[in-house]
């Protein structure tokens, strides 16, 4: 040994710097989990008005096609061609995109409000860590995590 006793100063700033470093790791894995949910969270949302503009659309062509005739011939876009499909033909294929759309719409609110809780907790947990780890503030602001 190097003439260290056991206990000294040395080997309690040895485990005070530890501890920091897994309050450290703690807190990046926090940060890295409040991040991926967040932009989960976006993504969700993105779905979400994607798929109401989709409904707005299918419901105004909707109504465009409810104001003509039975016997006249409407073309529905397959890629860059058109197919000539019945009026009712096409206002069914209407009908399915906006069940599916609400469909979709549904399950991603309820993805956003699991998430919104993941967020809230993962906060708290950052909150927390923060709050028992005073050193662990001094560090952050070091490295330039926090301004």
């Amino acid at each position: 040994r190097s003439g260290r006793k056991e206990g000294s100063d040395d080997d309690a700033g040895e485990m005070a710097a530890s501890e920091e470093s897994d309050a450290m790791k703690q807190f990046k894995e926090l940060q890295s989990k409040y991040i991926e949910t967040t932009q989960r969270n976006k993504r969700l949302k993105d779905s979400v008005l994607k798929n109401k503009q989709d409904i707005h659309r299918a419901a105004l062509t909707g109504t465009e096609l409810s104001n003509l005739p039975e016997d006249i011939p409407c073309y529905e876009p397959v890629g860059r061609s058109f197919v000539r499909e019945p009026v009712a033909t096409i206002m069914s294929k209407l009908q399915d995109i906006v069940k599916t759309a609400g469909e979709e719409i549904e399950k991603a609110e309820g993805q956003s409000v699991h998430l919104q809780k993941v967020l809230n907790e993962t906060e708290t947990n950052i909150r927390e860590l923060l709050a028992a780890n005073p050193g662990l503030q001094e560090e952050l602001l070091k490295n330039g995590y926090v301004q």
